[in-house]
């Protein structure tokens, strides 16, 4: 099976599954954005080190929130391509009932886990809106808003990890393998 988690047939015919995608690659090209302007903004700051024996004062304040935003962005879109790192040695041996019943509830610690992470980020990231925090180094950076699109990400991730829960559940119960990833994802 490709690396996406239904068939296109599937997809074409779920508003929700449809919706997500465009949300996801909406999020997805976010984290693309924020990777060239990350980049761009390093070798600003290193050339001007190596010419003018300064840096670009808030380059690596910037960076260190841009890289929490550039995670959260891309989760989601990475669940739905199946591209997280997994292991299958085992799974792949069972019979395809037996293997989409432990990548059930494996799947549902995951989806558990992750609905605890995005409850307490959620309060977190109001505290942090209402007391307009900032990470405080040469320049003062705002980080309410990649507190944000922390729980933006995960919220999506959530969603995109419930589907699977519930695509492996229908495997399951016809008796069909969970769908994995493949070795070679293309992009």
């Amino acid at each position: 099976m490709s690396a996406s988690t239904t068939t296109p047939s599937q997809r074409s015919s779920n508003p929700l599954r449809r919706v997500l995608d465009l949300v996801n690659g909406a999020m997805a090209m976010g984290c693309v954005a924020c990777l060239v302007v990350m980049v761009l903004l390093t070798i600003a700051d290193v050339t001007r080190r190596s010419f003018a024996g300064k840096s670009i004062e808030g380059v690596n304040e910037l960076g260190e929130v841009m890289m929490v935003v550039i995670v959260f962005l891309g989760v989601a879109y990475a669940e739905q391509r199946r591209a997280h790192v997994s292991m299958t040695l085992f799974v792949r041996r069972m019979k395809p009932s037996v293997a989409a019943a432990v990548e059930a509830a494996g799947l549902l610690l995951v989806v558990a886990i992750v609905a605890w992470m995005l409850w307490v980020t959620t309060d977190r990231a109001l505290v942090s809106f209402a007391a307009n925090e900032y990470r405080f180094g040469l320049v003062r950076i705002p980080i309410w808003p990649a507190r944000a699109v922390i729980v933006l990400g995960l919220a999506a991730y959530l969603l995109q990890l419930v589907l699977r829960l519930l695509d492996d559940v229908r495997g399951a119960a016809r008796g069909r393998p969970a769908a994995t990833a493949d070795a070679s994802i293309g992009v």
